[in-house]
This record gives structure tokens, sequence and C-alpha cells, in this order.
């Protein structure tokens, strides 16, 4: 694995760690190069979250990574895909749920809108999804708020995109 990336969870104390989560995510981009990010906006345990993430979630037992993936894409993008290539690893820690996250990155090329297969609970935290450019998505995921679990998603989104900007160019 080329790139594997470790971010200890310095905004929250850490008590333990009793469960890990397997996450599939991925930077989808188009023919002009522009990548997908969606608009989370959610109050939870970790408070207020309005910020820009890249499409992913956990990945089920009977399905391999690159199932997962497009799954996932599929899912919250509406957007049939194909892997390009693995990115990386990024092993994060959620010390607020007592959770190691082990995600998977892998850069997908969007194919046809077949349609969203969204969660109930992803309806109403999923505000919009925005096309945009690498430039900009690295800008809005750097303008996120470092406190909370935006401290969270900022440090495991921005070195992603970043990767991602060296292979799209």
């Amino acid at each position: 694995m080329k790139h594997v990336y470790h971010f200890e969870d310095n905004y929250y104390p850490k008590t333990y760690i009793d469960h890990k989560r397997i996450v599939v995510r991925a930077v989808l981009f188009n023919d002009k190069n522009e990548v997908l990010l969606l608009h989370v906006v959610r109050d939870d345990k970790f408070g207020h979250r309005d910020c820009y993430e890249l499409p992913g979630g956990g990945k089920k037992k009977n399905e391999t990574f690159h199932q997962g993936v497009l799954r996932e894409i599929q899912e919250e993008t509406g957007f049939a895909g194909k892997i390009v290539k693995f990115l990386a690893k990024v092993e994060d820690f959620y010390n607020l749920i007592h959770r190691n996250n082990h995600n998977y990155y892998y850069l997908v090329k969007a194919g046809n809108y077949v349609g969203l297969d969204l969660e109930e609970y992803e309806k109403k935290i999923i505000k919009e999804r925005i096309w945009i450019n690498i430039d900009d998505a690295i800008s809005l995921v750097e303008s996120i708020n470092d406190d909370g679990v935006g401290h969270l998603v900022k440090q495991r989104e921005l070195p992603i995109l970043k990767l991602a900007k060296e292979e799209l160019l």
C-alpha cells in the first residue's frame, strides 16, 4: 500500500477504543476532472456538522472493497462508476464514540447517472451534491471549522484530495 495516513483524534479525550469500522470512500470525478462533494449538515453527539465530504460509507461483510465503494458511490451520488485506482488508506480515531476507522480511498470515474438509493438518515443529512474543480474542493475542505467532527473530517479528507489532484493533472 503506497499511501497510509494515520491520524489521532486530538480533539476529544481518548478513553478506549472498542470497535473498528471498515469504510470505503471515493474521489469521484467526471469528464471535466471535477470531483463530487457531498454537503453534509447534521447535529449529533459530535455537535453541529456543516461541511463538505467525499462520498463513502461502511463496507459490508459480504462484499469486496471494489464492490463496496461502487455501491456507496451509486447510493450517495446516483452515479455508476469505474475504479481507476486505489489512492490511500487513512486510519483515524473517533474517540467520542470509541471507534477506529480504516478508510480505503479510491479514484473513481463517474459513469451514467442511475439514481440515488439513500437510507432515510442520509436523505436528512446530505443537503446537496456539487461537482467542483479539485482546487476549489481542496479550498472548501480547508475551510471546514477545526472543531468537533469538522476537525476529524478535515484531517481525513484533505490529504486524499491533494493526492487525487496529483492523479487528475
